[in-house]
């Protein structure tokens, strides 16, 4: 499958996707290409992943730190890619605030809410995660998060001057992530959760309460892996994608 790589929110976009269009939002610390092996990588399912300002493909645009206008803004961009077709949201922890921020600009500003969000590896809003690392704690607190929730290689983790690179730009996503505030909107759409079964940080009973923010269906399931499970299954993870969103969109007759 032939993959166009385009400036903007949406870098890469498979040629001739077919499926449900899904956009997918990236957890703090990464960037767009956490999702390019989906692109194109299974037939009922359409991944579109989605930048962030000042991110990678993005690195020369202003970084926008306040959450409620960067979901104002994917909303319509998504609206514009979409063309009308139908479409999903994905995020994974950051990345599913993200998510139902915009699917809540969706609703309430475009009147044209998802076919479903899907929430991966994080908690319901107003849940919260002792010990949660928050930015205020500084460069070396965040250095054992990453530790302690994976998905970063040792050798990473072990090199002083990478991680100096690297912690500062992180820090940044986690200030984003703390300007997500208030969640008042309960979605139209169903919501699918997805949690980790040996998550270190996000149980499934945390993530259970994303049924208070929908008015049609949820479901949650319970998958082996750690924080970061989607990730660490690549594009295996699309079967699972693709069956739970079909079953939670079905019609009931």
């Amino acid at each position: 499958m032939t993959v166009m790589v385009r400036r903007g929110a949406f870098p890469f976009v498979a040629e001739r996707g077919g499926g449900l269009l899904v956009f997918c939002f990236h957890h703090a610390g990464g960037n767009a290409s956490a999702y390019r092996g989906w692109v194109g990588a299974a037939p009922r399912v359409n991944a579109i992943p989605v930048e962030l300002p000042g991110k990678a493909t993005r690195m020369r645009e202003r970084w926008v730190a306040d959450f409620s206008q960067l979901c104002r803004q994917f909303a319509g961009e998504i609206l514009q890619l979409a063309a009308g077709a139908p479409f999903a949201l994905y995020g994974h922890s950051m990345g599913a605030a993200l998510a139902y921020q915009t699917a809540a600009c969706l609703q309430e500003i475009h009147r044209t809410p998802p076919e479903a969000v899907v929430i991966a590896a994080r908690q319901a809003p107003g849940e919260t995660i002792e010990g949660e690392y928050r930015s205020s704690m500084g460069l070396d607190a965040l250095r054992e998060e990453l530790e302690a929730v994976g998905g970063t290689p040792p050798e990473i983790l072990a090199d002083d001057d990478i991680m100096n690179l690297l912690l500062t730009g992180i820090q940044r996503d986690y200030v984003l992530h703390e300007d997500f505030r208030h969640a008042s909107t309960v979605l139209s759409c169903p919501i699918l959760a997805f949690a980790g079964e040996q998550d270190p940080t996000v149980t499934p009973g945390m993530l259970s309460r994303w049924s208070r923010f929908t008015s049609g269906r949820f479901a949650m399931k319970v998958l082996p892996g750690g924080h970061f499970f989607p990730l660490d299954a690549d594009a295996g993870f699309l079967g699972e994608l693709a069956d739970g969103i079909e079953e939670i969109t079905r019609e009931i007759v």
